[in-house]
């Protein structure tokens, strides 16, 4: 299956079963939110997930003044989440770009992936 469908199976079946099996309980008392922006993609494109002390909310779009933007293609993040680009490769070399939030909440996020 080609990355895009992959990104939307991901973001609207995969990710959302994920989080209500998730013990959130060690997030309580965190506020944080990033947007996931992808290019290599026809319509929406952008998926926010939120935590706020201890609830967690995604939902496809966008948000004014996020903490975090994650930046890739599609392509890319399949490959992250899947395993087949490591982590610091795809920041060192510019194929996941990340603006706002520190690089240690990164690992927070992609946590919610596994």
């Amino acid at each position: 299956m080609p990355a895009p469908p992959l990104i939307y199976l991901m973001f609207d079946i995969v990710l959302p079963s994920v989080l209500r099996r998730k013990d959130l309980r060690k997030w309580k008392g965190t506020t944080f939110d990033v947007q996931f922006t992808f290019s290599g993609m026809p319509g929406k494109k952008s998926w926010v997930l939120e935590i706020d002390d201890g609830e967690v909310k995604l939902w496809r779009g966008e948000k004014d003044m996020p903490r975090m933007i994650i930046n890739a293609s599609a392509r890319d993040f399949v490959d992250l989440v899947t395993g087949y680009l490591p982590e610091a490769k795809a920041i060192m070399s510019g194929r996941l770009g990340i603006n706002g939030g520190p690089a240690t909440r990164l690992k927070t996020v992609m946590s919610l992936f596994s």
